[in-house]
């Protein structure tokens, strides 16, 4: 029993297993510059060819990609080449000889070419300019990248998924009910679900009932994860097929504006720019946040992003964080819910005021299109 109990700590002492970042990544970066022109960067990134290992149909897909990325093939390269831009740059970076990122830029005088990119892919938008504010609204125009035999996939292992999350939110609930009836281990019990293994003292020693819980959260947890991992077999995660079906712009899309802004609508905030939330699984998961539980865990704690971006979430903190939960749902429901929340937004909108306090100039005069375009590539978040 002892040895058996040993294994189990040691097994909850190990950090949830999987590649998260994706192995494909496809990036649009807009700068809404005071000048009036728009910096549109496309940054692409292939990883590194150990990352298939022996999973043929991934192998294939990052080989497919880094060709086009070569030959100049892949959509952007496509549809900068029918644009007049101002100033353009475009990179290709090498590892070993091996194609690992590319960088395209362009500045665009108007946003018309800029609308033009976008619905190639899905979107659509208008930029309203108003004296010293301006205003930006996208709106999705439908369509999808999927093929057919990819929806079909989808819904298989969306249904998969659902079954999953239904197992993962009842082993949560019970191990919230049990932190609510013992609120000093909850310290303890979530530096072990985050694998924040400080000195707790005393009180990190488990005792038998909080193994198992723990231990099915912390297996739960792995199995939910797993939307963000390619499996064997397949050349994408669940989370990126399920971006390809329902978002009719699955590229990762990002806006500067070199002003204050003034309001957002559906737009998520960062610390220098503002990003349109992916229409995904992952992103989809995160919106349930308080349906059955709050806080919720795995999404905590994992994100589709690589490793040293991964979220460190701190034991202590989330444990003062109010729970809440709720009967525990079946898959059907899990499912319906999912379903729900894959739906794009109607529109997204910015509005800002210049940082000049004026509105954009018209004449290009002696501006060095080149250093506003190298300023720009430097803001591209990470």
């Amino acid at each position: 029993m002892r040895r058996a109990r040993a294994t189990l700590i040691a097994l909850l002492c190990l950090p949830l297993i999987g590649c998260f970042d994706e192995p494909v990544r496809d990036h649009l970066h807009l700068v809404f510059t005071s000048h009036g022109a728009i910096v549109v960067t496309a940054l692409q990134q292939v990883a590194e060819p150990d990352r298939a290992e022996d999973n043929v149909e991934l192998e294939d897909r990052m080989d497919d990609a880094r060709a086009d990325l070569e030959h100049d093939l892949d959509p952007w390269s496509q549809r900068f080449q029918t644009l007049d831009p101002l100033a353009e740059h475009t990179s290709l970076e090498r590892v070993r000889g091996e194609v690992r990122r590319s960088i395209h830029s362009v500045v665009l005088p108007s946003f018309d070419e800029v609308a033009r990119l976008l619905e190639a892919d899905g979107l659509t938008g208008s930029l309203f300019a108003n004296g010293p504010t301006a205003e930006l609204q996208l709106f999705p125009t439908g369509g999808s990248r999927a093929t057919s035999r990819q929806r079909d996939d989808v819904e298989r292992r969306l249904l998969e998924w659902s079954e999953q999350l239904a197992i993962y939110f009842e082993a949560v609930i019970d191990l919230y009910e049990y932190l609510d009836q013992s609120p000093t281990r909850a310290v303890p019990c979530l530096a072990q679900i985050f694998d924040e293994h400080g000195d707790n003292g005393p009180a990190g020693v488990l005792d038998s009932r909080e193994e198992d819980l723990l231990a099915l959260v912390k297996d739960a947890m792995e199995a939910v994860s797993d939307a963000l991992v390619v499996s064997q077999g397949k050349a994408y995660s669940l989370n990126e097929l399920t971006r390809l079906v329902y978002d009719p712009f699955p590229a990762r899309l990002t806006i500067s504006v070199e002003g204050t802004v003034l309001s957002l609508e559906e737009f998520t905030p960062g610390p220098d720019h503002l990003e349109r939330p992916p229409v995904d699984a992952w992103q989809a998961l995160m919106s349930l946040e308080g349906r059955w539980v709050a806080p919720d865990l795995v999404t905590a704690a994992v994100a589709p992003v690589p490793e040293e971006l991964q979220p460190d979430p701190d034991p202590s903190i989330f444990a003062a964080l109010p729970r809440r939960y709720f009967s525990p749902p079946a898959a059907a429901e899990v499912r319906s819910a999912l379903l729900s929340e894959l739906v794009p937004e109607d529109v997204h909108v910015v509005r800002w005021r210049w940082s000049d306090s004026s509105s954009p100039v018209e004449s290009e005069g002696d501006i060095d299109w080149l250093q506003v375009m190298v300023d720009a590539e430097a803001s591209v978040p990470e």
